[in-house]
């Protein structure tokens, strides 16, 4: 398993656990920093060896030469460390009405560039909310709400901690959680799970 961290910010620079080896950065963010944050970002993953996980939402409508000029412009950014583009709807489910505008656009532009993308699902999201969107794409499930789907992506799965948790808000998951967690991936050595709730950072390592 691969740990990675989620909601990269620039405060994450002098707070950082030695357990990720991906960090994932929002690309509408990012294309906002100050150039100097940029190049300090870049030297900082070339120099720990830390692959990115480029996170994009489709909230946003774009038509097909902006989502090109995206693609070009993170490509550019960082190379060969860019390790995998994560794309959602940014909503708790999918609405087919409102996004099918960004996703035909996107769609287009990802076929031009030959890109190969995780699809996120929202907290609401099911096989149903989503049937017939990205059927090729992998997936990026939470392993509270979307477990029980997990066999019908086959190997295209990686997974994420958003703090969702049914119960409760979770700043932390806690030893007995992590444990659980840590069975269910067993069976998906080659997974990578996204770190994103609150306490990711101070609970890297008891993940690991």
């Amino acid at each position: 398993m691969i740990l990675a961290l989620g909601k990269f910010s620039t405060e994450n620079f002098s707070k950082f656990s030695k357990a990720f080896s991906l960090v994932e950065v929002d690309v509408e963010r990012y294309l906002t920093w100050d150039e100097r944050d940029r190049m300090r970002f870049r030297a900082w993953i070339h120099k720990k060896g830390i692959g990115v996980i480029a996170r994009m939402s489709l909230r946003i409508q774009r038509h097909s030469d902006e989502y090109s000029d995206i693609f070009c412009a993170i490509e550019d950014e960082f190379g060969a460390q860019l390790h995998l583009w994560l794309i959602s709807s940014g909503r708790r489910r999918m609405d087919p009405t409102q996004d099918r505008f960004s996703r035909q656009e996107f769609e287009r532009a990802a076929a031009s560039h030959r890109l190969k993308f995780w699809w996120e699902w929202g907290e609401e999201d099911t096989p149903e909310t989503l049937r017939g969107i990205f059927n090729e794409a992998g997936r990026v499930l939470d392993l509270d709400y979307h477990w029980k789907w997990v066999k019908e992506a086959s190997n295209q799965v990686h997974f994420k901690l958003h703090g969702w948790h049914p119960e409760r808000w979770m700043r932390r998951y806690g030893p007995t959680l992590i444990r659980k967690y840590q069975k269910r991936m067993q069976l998906y050595p080659e997974s990578i799970l996204i770190l994103a709730h609150s306490g990711r950072i101070e609970e890297a390592s008891e993940f690991e």
